[in-house]
């Protein structure tokens, strides 16, 4: 063996060697992932963080095993299995819910917050009844009204529409504006709204047949504040209460309502 190949020996030893230890710190470095992996899977799957409790809030409507239901969540669950994203589109998609929040509150628990879509109104259609949310959309059709728990607003009708559709009339918009404003309570006093006036001159009549002459649909913010004080005093008092007057920038009461 000559001078040049001894000279060349040394370095196609030392290749093998390098690739060698390339490989073991690779090798090592896979074995330490795999137990990071072993131990985080162990953690998130203990015991303690299996669901034990779903909180739910905001609700009134709806009954809370179907919000349970509708979101895909039930106890027993692993807290990392539950996919909160897709709870939220789920609830979402239910037409009763306007908004939702769906929350992990650790170690063990989901916490669901739903704003419903609330009926506040009743409008005559073409086969029966339709129940609205302030916002004008549909939330029930049935043809026999059996149960009053919302004011019907009369001298206007519509057709052409169904559960999950929204109302385009400016009149009827203005006017679920109007009753959004109420608590239910409130609403329940209402047993209807005449709509029917061409210039807007709306009246609502109440269940002790006193009258709410609202006029024009304006103002309707300060309007709503003054049938709520009205409601509660026709609750409260003996004395018949003919009507309130809101077309003017003062509520009138007749003097008669006063003694």
């Amino acid at each position: 063996m000559d001078e040049e190949q001894l000279q060349n020996l040394p370095m196609e030893t030392a290749e093998p060697r390098k690739s060698s230890r390339k490989w073991q710190w690779l090798f090592q470095v896979l074995v330490f992932l795999g137990i990071v992996a072993v131990a985080v899977a162990a953690v998130v799957y203990l015991p303690v963080f299996k669901l034990s409790y779903i909180s739910v809030a905001g609700n009134s409507y709806i009954p809370t095993e179907d919000i349970y239901r509708i979101a895909g969540i039930y106890k027993g669950q692993h807290m990392f299995q539950v996919e909160t994203d897709k709870a939220l589109q789920n609830l979402r998609k239910d037409l009763r819910i306007e908004q939702a929040v769906v929350k992990r509150t650790f170690p063990n628990g989901i916490f669901i917050e739903v704003e419903e879509r609330r009926p506040i109104a009743c409008v005559p259609c073409e086969f029966g009844f339709l129940d609205l949310d302030r916002k004008g959309m549909v939330l029930n059709a049935y043809r026999v009204r059996h149960l009053q728990t919302t004011p019907l607003l009369v001298g206007v009708q519509v057709s052409d529409l169904y559960i999950g559709d929204k109302v385009q009339d400016e009149k009827l918009l203005l006017s679920l504006d109007y009753l959004s404003r109420l608590e239910d309570n409130d609403l329940g006093q209402i047993v209807e709204m005449n709509l029917a006036d061409p210039v807007f001159r709306v009246v609502a009549r109440t269940t002790n047949a006193a009258e709410i002459r609202i006029g024009e649909l304006d103002r309707l913010e300060e309007k709503a504040t003054y049938t709520k004080s009205f409601l509660e005093e026709l609750r409260t008092t003996t004395t018949p209460i003919p009507y309130i007057d809101l077309t003017t920038s003062a509520p009138y009461i007749p003097a008669v309502a006063q003694k």
